[in-house]
């Protein structure tokens, strides 16, 4: 049964190297326990959902450890797909910009609209929205980011679009404002946010302390041959 399971998790890593190979993996990290309850109630339209109410703001889980920056990724994030469930298991961490999206946005999220996320975090993300604080407020920079990642820009409303929009968001016009300021101002740009990926289930946003400058890659042989190791301990 065992030679079953390890050959499982060969396949199963062999598909997300695959998936991976032309991105600058930073590390590795075993996300678990996903839950909602830093999260507000909304109902979204767009990116690949229609009239879908849910969760939006702050998403939380159990960092049960990594590799290379995966060692460091927080205990909550911001998701990036709309149409992907949560996914409990190994995920890569990549630069922001590399950061995958729904295939009918095309992928990744590339630079333009990873430096108007940089500068919105760096303007307007509050640190005590990640311990319930505040769910509306958190909500709204949220559904800010959406609107980033799945509108052209640099005129948004996430109320209103064909990309992305939301209803049922008590803060909307508070996320509306802090659109309206970005302008490219690079002194804003926050410089340690990158982003969680896995081809099963969701990517998220996340920031990690401390790691403004980007490690050196490590290679995806190497981190999925570390993933294995870990996973059959946990497996013995």
């Amino acid at each position: 049964m065992r030679r079953v399971i390890f050959f499982v998790v060969v396949v199963l890593v062999g598909i997300a190297l695959t998936s991976t190979a032309s991105a600058t993996i930073l590390g590795t990290v075993d996300v678990e326990n996903h839950n909602n309850g830093l999260s507000d109630i909304g109902t979204i339209w767009g990116g690949g959902l229609s009239a879908l109410t849910g969760y939006t703001g702050v998403y939380s889980w159990t960092n049960e450890g990594g590799t290379g920056l995966g060692t460091a990724v927080p205990d909550w994030g911001f998701c990036i797909e709309l149409t992907q469930e949560p996914y409990n298991g190994w995920q890569y961490v990549l630069p922001l910009n590399e950061a995958s999206l729904p295939a009918a946005y095309g992928t990744p999220v590339g630079n333009n609209k990873a430096n108007y996320i940089r500068e919105l975090w760096g303007r307007d993300f509050n640190p005590g929205w990640t311990t319930g604080a505040d769910k509306q407020m958190a909500e709204a920079f949220g559904v800010a980011l959406w609107e980033i990642i799945y509108e052209t820009g640099p005129v948004w409303d996430v109320t209103s679009g064909t990309g992305f929009y939301a209803t049922g968001i008590e803060q909307a016009a508070t996320a509306n404002l802090w659109l309206s300021q970005l302008n490219g101002d690079t002194a804003y740009f926050a410089t340690n946010l990158f982003a969680t990926s896995s081809p099963f289930g969701q990517d998220y946003l996340i920031q990690i302390p401390g790691a403004a400058s980007i490690p050196e890659p490590i290679t995806a042989i190497m981190l999925g041959l570390g993933a294995l190791s870990i996973m059959r301990k946990r497996k013995a």
